[in-house]
């Protein structure tokens, strides 16, 4: 109210008191005489301080409630960026006034913000399914959810606005991402079954509640390593993530004809993170393997913390201004119209389309909007994130999705020429697309044997054994051996192979 003079801020802190007044009212609560008090009033009607509710004798006034956004400050790499808030059932945002950097994604004007869900540039931090209503169920809205996200994916901070003076995190130090890249993703091989203990209550294993920051609808818990005594522990500043199996899907029940069963998904995902890391020389985070009751647990690194600072990751749910429900409801063509606005050089655009071909010869149909995303190396300069939910749908059904996201109006059965019609769209040529898929197909066949037989050794859960009926059994290295020879077969027959010169 400092713009207000004198008899203004009378007249407005006398509706803080007072919701509605009258002129005789208004007159009684603040010794202003009525002629006075109208030429004042029509000064603040006009500004939007006060509002007029009917006419003549019945007229009366109130106050305009105007949006408060300062409840829960936003930070990004230690600056302040805005204010958001919940109020009469809406989400608020403002920038902060001092703010002079790139504004958020969906959040590009200036002004006040108002929407009657999370703006999905916060929206998609936050836990998904039984993960948030542990939250909900407390009564918390969404905004105030943030706050208790400690550790989510990218450089935000979440914090009460009047703890502001106490928050202190100067990033002037933070290295360029790329000089410390080989430090945070680390060599690993396949299979890295780790030495390790769990010092996990039973219970946070099985339950989908409150025990990690990252999104995501599977049970996750953010944990770190006691490298001297060989534990693994829960953290609040969790350098690794713990992915514990789920009992319901990772033992077969032959009642439950509509069952999803899918044993040993921990060494699926690490199998294939492991064969983009070290044949394909995609950017993959350190992973590994715990072995459990009956099944592995998955372990991964973050990739987005080094020396206790954060770097700026955003998926594409993000950055589409797209909600977390709907991150399956678009299709593979806007999704490379998106990379193409926010990936500028042409060598990161061809790994997109290295990363999204082997995503389709892998069968990764849970390749989604919140599974790609784009992490700032240095001076707003972006690349394809290292790599994280690599897991084929493939293995377990021979009747998969390709990809997670329609290409051509297709999940299935996607020929050569779709792909044509993808890497257009970022510029990339014909004849270079052609080269790309002829490399990432050629590696498939010529390297994944190696994977299956890896498999074959494992000597953990009596050879890896599979139910496939009430009395009969396979082994998980035979899934990925029909797996293989599946995706040649149908390569061949779609005269993919012939087309490269395979």
């Amino acid at each position: 109210m400092d713009f207000l003079n004198r008899y203004e801020k009378i007249i407005v802190e006398s509706f803080e008191q007072n919701y509605q007044q009258s002129i005789s009212e208004l007159f009684i609560h603040t010794n202003i005489p009525k002629r006075t008090l109208n030429r004042y009033l029509k000064l603040l009607i006009n500004s939007g301080e006060i509002e007029a509710i009917g006419e003549g004798r019945g007229r009366y006034y109130q106050r305009i409630s105007k949006p408060k956004i300062n409840h829960i400050a936003v930070l990004k790499s230690g600056e302040l960026v805005g204010f958001l808030d919940k109020e009469e059932g809406r989400y608020l945002f403002e920038y902060d006034k001092n703010y002079k950097g790139k504004k958020l994604d969906g959040l590009i004007k200036d002004g006040i913000f108002i929407s009657s869900s999370l703006f999905p540039i916060f929206e998609n931090l936050i836990p998904e399914s039984d993960r948030r209503d542990a939250y909900i169920s407390e009564g918390k809205n969404l905004a105030e959810i943030l706050l208790e996200l400690e550790n989510s994916h990218g450089d935000f901070d979440f914090i009460f606005a009047d703890k502001l003076y106490a928050y202190k995190n100067d990033y002037s130090d933070r290295k360029n991402w790329v000089l410390v890249k080989e430090n945070i993703l680390e060599k690993q091989s396949f299979v890295n079954i780790l030495d390790l203990k769990l010092d996990i209550d039973n219970e946070i294993l099985k339950d989908k509640g409150k025990h990690s920051s990252l999104s995501g609808y599977q049970n996750k818990i953010d944990v770190n390593i006691d490298f001297e005594s060989k534990k693994i522990e829960q953290s609040n500043n969790a350098l690794y993530m713990l992915k514990p199996y789920n009992e319901g899907s990772a033992i077969y029940n032959f009642r439950a004809k509509d069952q999803m069963y899918l044993p040993y998904l921990g060494l699926n995902e690490h199998l294939f993170m492991s064969f983009a890391k070290n044949a394909y020389g995609f950017d993959v985070p350190w992973s590994g393997l715990v072995v459990g009751e009956i099944d592995f647990h998955y372990m991964v690194k973050r990739y987005d913390r080094y020396d206790g600072y954060k770097y700026e990751q955003k998926d594409f749910a993000q950055i589409m201004n797209i909600k977390s429900d709907q991150k399956y409801f678009t299709t593979s063509e806007k999704l490379f119209d998106s990379i193409g606005e926010v990936v500028k050089g042409k060598e990161e655009k061809i790994r997109f389309l290295e990363f999204y071909l082997f995503s389709f010869v892998i069968e990764h149909a849970d390749l989604h909007l919140k599974n790609i995303s784009i992490i700032n190396i240095g001076r707003n300069k972006y690349r394809l994130s290292p790599l994280y939910d690599l897991i084929s749908n493939g293995v377990y059904r021979g009747d998969s999705d390709e990809l997670g996201l329609a290409l051509d109006g297709k999940r299935q059965n996607i020929s050569l020429n779709s792909f044509y019609m993808l890497s257009a769209r970022l510029g990339i040529s014909k004849l270079q697309t052609k080269k790309i898929a002829k490399r990432v197909i050629e590696i498939f066949i010529d390297k994944f044997p190696y994977y299956i037989d890896i498999s074959s050794k494992i000597t953990a859960f009596d050879n890896l054994k599979v139910q496939k009926s009430r009395y009969g059994f396979t082994d998980f290295s035979s899934h990925l051996e029909k797996f293989y020879n599946r995706r040649i077969e149908r390569l061949k027959q779609r005269k993919f192979l012939k087309d490269l010169g395979i």
